[in-house]
């Protein structure tokens, strides 16, 4: 999957919704609801991102999930 994500989207979606220019390179398949919510692994969960995009996204549902836990 991460092979056609990275085929089909090869600049950062992120990158380009926040203006980033140039957009970055998408090395990451990342799914766009993580599993941990309820996400699946259809294709239309999947987003090309970059690195530095990639780690940001992680890092804000990295800290919903330790809210969520804390409740």
């Amino acid at each position: 999957m991460r092979k056609r994500v990275i085929i089909e989207e090869p600049y950062c979606r992120a990158c380009i919704a926040n203006g980033t220019v140039p957009p970055r390179r998408s090395v990451v398949a990342d799914h766009i609801r993580p599993k941990a919510e309820g996400g699946g692994s259809e294709h239309e969960n999947y987003q090309g991102l970059c690195w530095p995009c990639s780690k940001a996204k992680t890092a804000k549902e990295s800290a919903r999930a330790r809210r969520r836990n804390a409740s």
